[in-house]
């Protein structure tokens, strides 16, 4: 299962790509990717590449890219939907509620999907009001008291390190995806 939003792509071959890694690993429960930016007109403007799947960095910073995240139907059924009290962050409230209930998840080596960025995303429109709201809810659920921004910083410092590296790992050409 998966979902794409309207304004976003999947890459060629990324659905046949995914029904194999889903079938090479069984263990694994959700499955998702790095990321291509896109403009309003389907042109590249920029990479995002993940280190591995990080559990406890997820619980402070959702880094999974909505668009190229796929995951076995019983994640849905042992879970359930979507939050729908969430208008913003209800991917990240059903990652770790998988994450909770102990479903496996692994980054993929390769790029999946594309995330479009315009002046009327919806992750622009809501960051201000309802993200940061909703980001403060999720945290204080599973990390107790809401941290403040210094907190934040610090506990996910060492990912967003490590995704600098498979960045410029893959800029200069190191490893390839």
């Amino acid at each position: 299962m998966g979902y794409l939003n309207s304004d976003d792509t999947l890459m060629p071959g990324a659905l046949a790509y995914v029904a194999q890694a889903f079938r090479d690993n069984p263990e694994v429960d959700l499955f998702y990717s790095h990321r291509i930016f896109i403009d309003t007109h389907g042109l590249e403007i920029g990479r995002s590449i993940l280190p591995p799947h990080d559990a406890e960095t997820l619980k402070w910073a959702d880094y999974i890219p909505q668009e190229t995240l796929f995951w076995r139907r019983r994640v849905w059924d042992a879970v359930g939907p979507f939050d729908e009290s969430f208008n913003f962050a209800l991917d990240w409230d059903f990652v770790l509620r998988a994450q909770r209930a102990g479903f496996q998840f692994k980054r993929l080596p390769r790029f999946l999907a594309c995330f479009r960025c315009h002046a009327q995303q919806k992750t622009i429109d809501m960051m201000e009001d309802v993200g940061v709201e909703e980001m403060r809810r999720i945290r204080a659920q599973y990390l107790g008291d809401p941290p403040g921004q210094y907190e934040i910083r610090r506990a996910i410092s060492g990912y967003l390190l490590r995704q600098l590296f498979f960045d410029w790992m893959y800029r200069l050409r190191l490893i390839k995806y």
